[in-house]
């Protein structure tokens, strides 16, 4: 089959709407920047998603992060 230089652009193009996608969009696949702590409400600045265990960096108490496929965040304490 002959290579044809013209998918490369469609590839690039749905790339970067995957990349543009945010929030709910997402679903499990979501990103976030930062958390209030549901122990004592600090804020933290810090990239993580599903999976991820993250520590508050005021009470010192880590949680896991598990985001549905709706995009939501829920932390649970480790």
């Amino acid at each position: 089959m002959p290579f044809d230089r013209g998918d490369l652009g469609e590839i690039a193009d749905e790339e970067e709407d995957e990349r543009k996608k945010s929030g709910r969009a997402l679903g499990s696949k979501r990103r976030f920047d930062e958390f209030d702590c549901p122990t004592c409400s600090a804020n933290n600045p810090l990239d993580f998603g599903n999976g991820d265990e993250v520590p508050c960096a005021y009470c010192g108490l880590e949680f896991l992060v598990i985001v549905d496929d709706e995009g939501t965040l829920r932390l649970r304490e480790l």
